[in-house]
């Protein structure tokens, strides 16, 4: 056995990485006595690879440090590519330990073999082979600088993300010495990378911009909650005439001002807002949720659009960017908040004229509610006023993160996520169990389609689920979001194989996984069943809500084309 598969888990101990994620196999099995021997770290064993690469979203995405995902050689950690995908685009740091055949079986056709370096191409932002050495012959020092800086690299100052090591391994695997006669680890010293200078010629173009502008707009993406970014947007949204629109997965809804954005422009007339196009845009954070916003978007041309970000990626996706601003969001916007005088304004023409708009729509939103028809928008706006007050809300993708953006979220100080870095459903539920294994000390609510739920089933497929975690399932039997998006149901001779029916169970599916399931399927017993839905457990709880198909899409379509006056 290779003993300084031992040193890896000790550099990632010493760089205070707390959890590890194991999937089952015989190749990994020294990197499974490495860091299931050491005391610091925390090992969850979880079966599907899949399931167990989301969980470690969910954890890290929590945690804002990496987490540690391991596997086996062959097929296996090409199931951990959608959740390094996702992990990637949010931003969330992984460290991908995948155990490997050693590199004369190389496509010779043994088993288990398929050519894992470098696999995970452009989605990670590192990727690492250790070398394969003869059992007197290790090079402990090469090991530990090799993951030294894969875990340096998860967590750079550009961007968090992903990062893969390939550990090629020969038999023995079995002889155990353990990590006694291992050297001492001396790993390299903190992060080597140059932290991202202020751009001060920036902050003057952008304060310059800022005080010639009148309809100042400022657009919060998808962000890891930030108290520090919280205070700063404040300082602007309440000390001078701005519209702050904070994405539905912002986690900043307390600054945002507009909170029915989305509603306005999927509502009201694009030539009703022609007085309220902005002439300076201030835009931050992963995609935004709206559709129609980026329609609207894409459609102006302010004479100032200032996009800050960390990546020196650079994203334009309403094309009308004219600054580029590559600092932390967060340092750049407290040095600019630090020598900007903001106007005490008490009359706010820009951020009224919005504010009025706000109040027609979510004026239009209660008087369709208030026709209480068992609806999936109708159901969606009492789900979220029955959120718990010290709570957490996971969105699934596809139908129900559009119907929260729509609605809004009631409970500003509530933390949401969603899997918004490729918007796919599979890996949901799994993300939503990572992320309450570490917030165990409150309830997170996952609120997800039937197709994500049993996508995802494998999620429930381990031993330790935490009881804090309770599931919302808005059931259609089958996709039939395609049935009121533009496009799909303009074409019913295929729409079958867009909305993929389905006639699964999802009583069986918690009887099979020994889950507390609750249905309901009216809204005057609704907050009844979420009462004792929401009640303590001693394991997860699955609600159900079933929609009659007909009745429910001619709801929809109803909602969609709210008239707002």
């Amino acid at each position: 056995m290779q003993q300084h598969v031992f040193t890896i888990a000790k550099i990632c101990s010493h760089y205070g990485i707390e959890h590890a994620v194991i999937c089952p196999g015989s190749r990994s099995a020294p990197l499974v006595f490495a860091f299931s021997q050491n005391k610091k770290i925390k090992c969850h064993s979880v079966i599907d690879e899949r399931s167990a690469a989301f969980m470690a979203l969910g954890m890290a995405q929590q945690l804002q440090k990496p987490v540690v995902l391991i596997c086996t050689s062959g097929t296996a950690c090409l199931n951990f590519f959608p959740a390094i995908a996702e992990a990637y685009y949010q931003k969330v740091p992984l460290l991908v330990i995948s155990a490997d055949r050693p590199p004369e079986l190389l496509n010779q056709q043994d088993g288990q073999m398929i050519m894992q370096k470098g696999v995970f191409g452009k989605h990670v932002l590192g990727s690492h082979e250790l070398l394969c050495f003869e059992e007197d012959k290790i090079d402990y020092k090469l090991t530990e600088r090799i993951v030294t800086t894969a875990i340096q690299e998860t967590m750079q100052p550009s961007g968090y993300g992903p990062v893969h090591i390939n550990a090629p391994m020969r038999e023995p695997l079995y002889d155990v010495k353990g990590s006694s006669g291992i050297p001492k680890v001396s790993p390299l010293k903190e992060v080597n990378y140059p932290p991202i200078a202020l751009p001060t010629l920036q902050l003057d173009e952008l304060a310059g911009a800022w005080k010639k502008s009148k309809k100042r707009m400022i657009l919060v993406g998808q962000l890891p909650v930030s108290k520090s970014l919280q205070l700063v947007l404040n300082a602007c949204v309440n000390h001078d005439d701005v519209v702050v629109f904070a994405d539905v997965v912002s986690n900043q809804h307390e600054s945002g001002n507009i909170p029915l954005f989305d509603s306005i422009t999927q509502f009201v007339h694009p030539g009703e807002l022609k007085d309220l196009e902005p002439d300076f845009i201030l835009s931050l954070g992963g995609p935004m949720v709206s559709k129609s916003l980026k329609n609207w978007l894409k459609s102006q041309k302010p004479k100032y659009h200032f996009r800050v970000q960390s990546s020196v990626n650079l994203i334009d996706t309403y094309n009308n960017v004219s600054h580029f601003v590559i600092a932390h969001e967060l340092n750049f916007l407290e040095a600019f908040v630090s020598i900007n005088r903001f106007k005490q304004t008490f009359m706010k023409p820009y951020a009224s004229d919005w504010k009025l708009y706000n109040k027609k729509v979510s004026a239009a939103i209660k008087q369709f509610v208030a026709k209480n028809i068992w609806c999936e928008p109708i159901v969606m706006q009492h789900l979220l006023s029955a959120l718990p007050e010290n709570s957490q809300l996971q969105l699934a993708n596809s139908a129900v993160v559009r119907y929260a953006s729509w609605l809004g979220i009631p409970l500003k100080a509530l933390h949401v996520y969603g899997n918004r870095g490729t918007s796919g459903i599979d890996g949901a539920t799994s993300t939503a169990l990572g992320s309450a294994k570490m917030q165990m000390h409150k309830t997170v609510t996952l609120i997800t389609g039937d197709l994500s739920l049993f996508y995802d089933r494998n999620a429930f497929w381990q031993k330790q689920i935490p009881n804090n975690l309770r599931i919302i399932v808005l059931n259609n039997f089958g996709g039939k979001i395609f049935e009121w998006i533009d496009g799909p149901s303009e074409h019913p001779e295929v729409l079958d194989y867009f909305t993929t029916p389905q006639h699964q169970s999802v009583e069986l599916l918690a009887r099979q996984f020994d889950l507390h399931y609750y249905t309901c399927n009216h809204l005057k017993s609704l907050g009844k069943t979420l009462e004792k839905f929401y009640a303590p457990h001693n394991n997860v709880a699955i609600l159900e809500l079933p929609f009659v198909n007909d009745e429910n899409i001619k709801a929809i379509k109803e909602f969609r084309q709210l008239k707002v006056e």
